[in-house]
């Protein structure tokens, strides 16, 4: 990559970075997830397309890190909702399968 190329490429995504973190302070808490994340992940695809194209440098790395700890465990963003309840029943139905498995075997063997 040229110098002219680093610079546009640092510039870009600084004021991407810039525009995230107006987003986070212009923000309630509650709603920086939906209100921000169009920007916030703009500048994570532009970090990625960067890297790919080999002109992320270790400020760009670092400042993307920062951002993007700050979205996940500051404001605890991009965090999927865990489900629990088909992992319990899957768990739960498969300890009272060996139960009612020779439970029944026991109560059959009885009948014969």
């Amino acid at each position: 990559p040229t110098v002219r190329e680093m610079m546009e490429a640092v510039v870009s995504t600084q004021s991407t970075g810039d525009t995230v973190m107006l987003c986070f302070e212009h923000n309630k808490k509650g709603d920086i997830c939906n209100n921000c994340s169009a920007p916030y992940d703009a500048l994570l695809n532009l970090f990625k397309s960067l890297q790919l194209d080999g002109y992320a440098c270790a400020d760009l790395a670092d400042s993307m890190n920062s951002t993007a700890q700050t979205w996940s465990v500051r404001y605890q963003c991009g965090h999927p909702e865990v489900q629990y309840f088909p992992i319990i029943s899957l768990t739960v139905g498969m300890l009272l399968l060996p139960i009612v498995f020779y439970g029944s075997n026991k109560v059959l063997s009885k009948l014969v």
